[in-house]
C-alpha cells in the first residue's frame, strides 16, 4: 500500500525500549495471608478438574426449559468463566470472577440465576435478583441475552437505565419482575424514591465490570447499595482487571467468595494483531492525518476507533462525514436513543466506522468488528486491553492499531511487553509524512465548513432546549396540583460530592489534564509584585492579589489614592 509499510516490532526503537528494571515482584508474604483467610479455598488443580471436564451446557444439569434457552442463542459449548462460574453459583457460592473481555461473562452468571429461579415461589411476585452494569449499553445488552435465555421460562425482567422514563420503569416495578438489570445511579433513584421498589426482598446481587463502574466513579453508589440491600444474599462480581479499589470493594460486600480466575493475566485474545504508528516530536499535530489516511486507504470498513475526549469524536465525525466516510459517533453527551441508533446502524453495517469515547470499550459485544484504531493510547493499559478486545472475539482474527506519540510512550511498552510475553503479533506501521500531512491539509481545508456545521448544531441544540423549557412550563400549568403533590426526589449524596465522583472518573480514564476547568493563579513574588504598579499590569499578570483599603476606597469615591511617599518624612503634603 503507497504510503504505508509494515515492519516488525524489532525493527521500531519505540515499540521496543523497554526497562530492563519491569519485573513482575512476588507477593507480600502478608498480603497473601490475608487473602488466604479472607477467601474459600479453591479447587485444586489438577490435570483436568471435574469443572473443566464439562464440554457441553447438558453436563451441569440444568433444566429443560434453560437448555432449549441455551440451543435458541447457539450456545452449545461453554467457555472456561462458564464452565468454572456455572457450578459454583449453582450452590450459592459468592463469586469473585476474573477473564478477559469477550469471555462470556454474561451467560455464565445469568444461566445459573435462571435455573434457581425456575424453583423459585410463585405465589407472591416478588425481584429477587439485581444485576448491576457501568454503562446504559451493557445493561441494554445484557437485559436482551437474558430475556432471550429465558424464552421458554416464566421469569420476568427489568431494564432500570438513565434516558428511560421514570414513570414508566415504576409501573414495570409495581410488578415486582423477577430480574432488575440497572445501572448504579438509576437503581438507587428508584431504590430511594419509587414507593413501589423495596429491595429487602433481593437474594442474588451481580456487579459486572467492578473495574469500570469504580472507575466510572460508582463507588459511593455501589457502597450505598451494598449496605441498603440484605446481607444474606448471594453476589457475584466480575471484573476484568483487579484493582486495589476492586479488592476493597470485594471485601466489602463479600462473604468469604470463591476465586474463579480464568486468563487473569491480562492478555489478548491470540489472533489479534497489534500495530503502531509513531509520531515523532512535533508532529502530534498532524494526528487527524495520520487517521484520516489509514481509514481511507488501509482499514475501510468495520471500523471502531477510540478517543478520549467527546469533542474530539464529535469534530471528527463531521469531517469524516464531509470527506465522504459512512460514520456514526457514540459518546456520553448524546441521548440514549440517539446512542442505540449509533449502535445498530454500525452493527447492521450502514456506517463502516464507529467513532467512540471509552463508553463503548467495555463488554459491548458487536459481530464483525474488524479492526479498532486509537485516536491516541489510552490512559493505562488495562483501557487499552479493553478497547483492542472489541475486535477478535469468539475466535475470530482482528487487528489494532494505535497512533502513538511521545506522552503514550509508557502504555505502548507495557502492550508491547504483554503481548511479547504471550507470543502476539507485534508490528510497527509506517505511515510516510507527506502522505499524513497531505491529508491534515484537507481537514484543515474544511475548517469552515466544521465550524459551520458547529454552529447550526449548537442553534439547532439551543432551539430544542427552548422547546423543552416551552413543554416543561406548559405541563407544570396543566398538571401543578400533581406535580405539586409529588415527592421531592431523594438522593443520598450533594451535587458536590457527584461533582467530585465525575472528576475522580475522568481522572481515571483521561488523564488528571482533562479535568482542568481553569487555568491556576500566576503567582509571583512580592519582588515581582512591586513592579507591577498600575492595576493594569496587575490585571494582565492574573496575580490576583488585593488593593490596600485606601486604594479601594479612593476608587469608590472617585478619588485617585493617596501616595505614601512622605510619610514619615514630609509633614508639609499631610492634612
Amino acid at each position: 500500500m503507497a504510503g504505508s509499510k509494515k515492519r516488525s516490532a524489532a525493527d521500531d526503537d519505540f515499540v521496543l525500549t523497554l526497562s530492563d528494571d519491569e519485573n513482575d515482584t512476588l507477593a507480600n508474604i502478608e498480603e497473601a495471608e490475608k487473602r488466604k483467610a479472607f477467601f474459600a479455598p479453591e479447587e485444586e488443580k489438577t490435570s483436568e478438574s471435574a469443572a473443566d471436564a464439562k464440554r457441553s451446557f447438558q453436563e451441569f444439569n440444568l433444566s429443560r426449559p434453560i437448555l432449549r434457552g441455551l440451543a435458541g442463542v447457539n450456545f452449545s459449548n461453554p467457555t472456561p468463566i462458564q464452565r468454572k462460574t456455572i457450578p459454583v453459583a449453582l450452590l450459592g457460592k459468592d463469586i469473585v470472577g476474573s477473564a478477559v473481555t469477550g469471555s462470556g461473562k454474561t451467560a455464565a452468571f445469568v444461566v445459573p440465576i435462571l435455573e434457581r429461579l425456575l424453583f423459585r415461589p410463585r405465589k407472591v411476585p416478588t425481584s429477587r435478583v439485581a444485576i448491576l452494569m457501568p454503562t446504559r449499553e451493557l445493561a441494554v445488552q445484557c437485559y436482551n441475552v437474558a430475556t432471550k435465555l429465558a424464552t421458554y421460562t416464566d421469569i420476568t425482567f427489568c431494564q432500570l437505565v438513565g434516558g428511560f422514563s421514570l414513570r414508566e420503569q415504576e409501573n414495570i416495578l409495581k410488578k415486582r419482575p423477577d430480574v432488575i438489570i440497572a445501572t448504579p445511579g438509576r437503581f438507587i433513584d428508584h431504590m430511594r424514591n419509587s414507593a413501589s421498589f423495596t429491595v429487602d426482598t433481593l437474594e442474588i446481587l451481580v456487579l459486572d465490570e467492578a473495574d469500570r463502574m469504580l472507575e466510572d466513579g460508582f463507588a459511593d453508589e455501589l457502597n450505598e447499595i451494598l449496605t441498603t440491600i440484605p446481607k444474606s444474599r448471594q453476589t457475584m462480581l466480575f471484573s476484568a482487571t483487579m484493582t486495589d479499589t476492586v479488592d476493597k470493594l470485594i471485601r466489602v460486600g463479600l462473604n468469604r467468595p470463591v476465586r474463579l480466575m480464568v486468563d487473569a493475566k491480562k492478555n489478548t485474545a491470540s489472533n489479534l494483531v497489534q500495530e503502531f504508528v509513531r509520531l515523532r516530536p512535533g508532529r502530534e499535530g498532524k494526528r487527524l492525518g495520520y487517521l484520516l489516511y489509514l481509514c481511507k486507504e488501509i482499514y475501510t470498513g468495520r471500523v471502531i476507533v477510540f478517543f478520549r475526549q467527546k469533542r474530539e469524536a464529535h469534530r471528527v465525525r463531521i469531517i469524516f462525514g464531509l470527506l465522504g466516510l459512512k460514520a456514526a459517533e457514540l459518546h456520553g453527551s448524546m441521548s440514549q436513543e440517539q446512542r442505540i441508533k449509533s449502535v445498530e446502524n454500525f452493527r447492521d453495517g450502514k456506517v463502516a466506522f464507529l467513532l467512540a469515547t471509552d463508553l463503548a470499550s467495555r463488554g459491548l459485544d458487536i459481530k464483525g468488528v474488524e479492526t479498532v484504531i486509537n485516536y491516541e493510547a489510552p490512559q493505562s493499559h488495562e483501557i487499552y486491553l479493553h478497547r483492542v478486545g472489541r475486535t477478535a472475539r469468539a475466535g475470530r482474527s482482528g487487528r489494532a492499531c494505535t497512533i502513538a506519540a511521545e506522552p503514550d510512550r509508557k502504555v505502548v511498552k507495557a502492550a508491547v511487553k504483554a503481548g511479547k510475553a504471550q507470543g502476539a503479533k507485534i508490528a510497527s506501521r509506517i505511515v510516510e509524512p507527506a502522505v499524513a500531512d497531505s491529508w491534515a491539509a484537507k481537514a484543515e481545508d474544511l475548517a469552515d465548513e466544521l465550524e459551520e456545521v458547529l454552529s447550526e448544531e449548537k442553534m439547532e441544540k439551543e432551539l430544542a432546549q427552548v422547546e423543552m423549557q416551552v413543554t416543561k412550563g406548559e405541563n407544570l400549568l396543566k398538571h401543578e396540583a400533581e406535580i405539586k403533590s409529588r415527592p421531592k426526589r431523594t438522593w443520598f449524596e450533594t451535587e458536590r460530592d457527584k461533582r467530585a465522583a465525575r472528576k475522580l472518573g475522568a481522572t481515571e480514564l483521561n488523564g488528571p489534564d482533562a479535568v482542568k476547568s481553569k487555568k491556576d493563579k500566576l503567582k509571583l513574588s512580592n519582588k515581582d509584585k512591586k513592579r507591577l504598579d498600575d492595576s493594569r499590569q496587575r490585571h494582565e499578570a492574573g496575580a490576583g492579589w488585593k488593593k490596600g483599603k485606601a486604594a479601594r476606597e479612593s476608587q469608590v469615591n472617585g478619588q485617585m489614592p493617596k501616595s505614601n511617599k512622605g510619610k514619615g518624612g514630609n509633614k508639609k503634603g499631610r492634612k
